[in-house]
C-alpha cells in the first residue's frame, strides 16, 4: 500500500513510520520540519520526504494533486499540536489544523483515497462519567476546537462510497525518536528523574485517557490496513487515570519521590474519561501501561539516551515561540534552520 503520512517527522509520526515500513508499505511524508527531519533519513527502506508547509494544500491544488499521486491511503497527523502551541496563534492553528485538513480530505475523497485523521479525546473537554464516540463534544481550547471542527467536516464529507476514519487519541506518552516533554506523563518522567520531584496542579482529580505513543502508532496501522469499518469515530486509549493516579505510578517506581502540590485556582478545567468498546470491536487492543512507559523514559534519561532532556527543543510551545523570533514568514526557511540545528545537536562519533 502507498501511504501518505502528514506530520511524519513528529512525535507520533516518527514512531509510526518504521511500523508501516516493517509491514511492507511504501511511505511518502509531508512535513515542514519544525523539529528536524534528519532522524527520518536513516530509515530503511527510505521514505519519500517532502518538506513543505501544510497550508499550501489549501491554496495550491496542483501541489495537492502531485502529493496524492499514486496514494492508496492518507494518514493525517500534521497539526499545530497541544493547547499551548495552538494558543500562540489561533489564526495559524485554524489555517493548519482545519483549512489545510479540509482541502486534503476533499482532494482524497475526489480520488477515492482512504483517509485516517488523528483527532483527540480533548474534544470532550469536561464530561461526567465515561463518554463514547456519540457523546456531546465540549472543546475548551483552541486546539480542541480545531479538532472538533475537522470531526464535523469529515462527517459531512462521508457518504456511501467514501468513509474516513477518525481516531480520537488519548493523552500520549512514551519515548519517541522525536521526543516531547510537554505531555503530563513525559513531564513527570523528566522531573522525577532529574529532580526527584513532580508537581501536581490543583487536587490532581482531573481525568485523562492515557495512550502510549507506540500503541497509538499501532492503531493507525491497524485501521489503515482494515478496509471496512463499522464506525466513523473511535476512541483510542489504554487506561483512564486521574492525574493524582498517574503521579502514584511514579511513586511506585521511586518510593522516595517528592510530590509538590501547586495552587489550582487557575487550573485546567478539562476532565474526561472515555470508553473504548468500538476500538475493541474492530479487533484492536492496546498493550502498554503508564507504568511501563514511565519506566522506559526514566531509564532513557538516566542512560543518556535522550540528549539534553531539559532543552526547549522538546517542548512544542516554547520551541515554536522561539522560532517566531526568526522574523521570516516562510515555514520552509524555519525547516532549513531546523536541519542545521539537528546536525549541531547530533553527537560526533569518535
Amino acid at each position: 500500500m502507498n501511504v501518505l503520512v502528514t506530520g511524519g517527522a513528529g512525535y507520533l509520526g516518527s514512531v509510526l513510520l518504521p511500523k508501516l515500513l516493517a509491514r511492507g508499505h511504501r511511505v511518502r511524508v509531508l512535513d515542514v520540519g519544525y523539529f528536524g527531519l534528519g532522524h527520518l533519513r536513516t530509515l530503511r527502506p527510505a521514505v519519500e520526504l517532502i518538506r513543505e508547509d501544510l497550508r499550501r494544500l489549501a491554496r495550491d491544488s496542483g501541489f495537492t494533486a502531485e502529493l496524492l499521486e499514486g496514494c492508496d491511503c492518507v494518514i493525517h497527523l500534521a497539526a499545530i499540536s497541544n493547547d499551548p502551541s495552538a494558543e500562540l496563534n489561533p489564526g495559524l492553528t485554524d489555517e493548519v489544523n482545519f483549512r489545510a485538513t479540509a482541502a486534503l480530505a476533499e482532494a482524497a475523497k475526489s480520488r477515492g483515497i482512504r483517509f485516517l485523521f488523528s483527532s483527540s479525546c480533548s474534544v470532550y473537554g469536561e464530561a461526567d462519567g465515561e463518554v463514547d464516540e456519540d457523546g456531546p463534544l465540549n472543546p475548551l481550547t483552541v486546539y480542541a476546537v480545531s479538532k472538533a471542527k475537522v470531526d464535523e467536516m469529515l462527517e459531512g464529507l462521508a457518504d456511501g462510497t467514501w468513509s474516513p476514519v477518525i481516531l480520537r487519541n488519548g493523552t500520549l506518552f512514551g519515548r519517541s525518536p522525536r521526543m516531547r516533554f510537554d505531555l503530563v506523563i513525559n513531564i513527570f518522567s523528566l522531573y522525577s528523574t532529574l529532580y526527584n520531584e513532580i508537581k501536581v496542579f490543583g487536587d490532581g482529580g482531573a481525568w485523562r485517557p492515557f495512550l502510549h505513543v507506540r500503541d497509538c502508532a499501532r492503531a493507525f496501522v491497524h485501521f489503515a490496513e482494515k478496509e471496512k469499518h463499522q464506525y466513523l469515530r473511535y476512541n483510542i486509549a489504554h487506561q483512564n487515570l486521574r492525574v493524582v493516579d498517574a503521579a502514584e505510578c511514579f511513586r511506585r517506581i521511586n518510593p522516595h519521590l517528592k510530590t509538590t502540590w501547586i495552587d489550582g485556582s487557575d487550573q485546567d478545567r478539562r476532565s474526561y474519561r472515555v470508553t473504548t468498546r468500538r476500538m475493541q470491536e474492530e479487533g484492536f487492543q492496546t498493550a502498554l501501561s503508564v507504568d511501563s512507559g514511565a519506566e522506559e523514559m526514566i531509564e532513557a534519561i538516566l542512560s543518556g539516551g535522550i540528549p539534553d532532556p531539559e532543552s526547549i527543543y522538546y517542548r512544542n510551545a516554547k520551541w515554536l515561540k522561539e522560532l517566531t523570533q526568526i522574523g521570516t514568514s516562510s515555514h520552509r526557511d524555519i525547516a532549513e534552520l531546523m536541519e542545521t540545528m539537528v546536525e549541531l545537536r547530533t553527537p560526533t562519533k569518535v
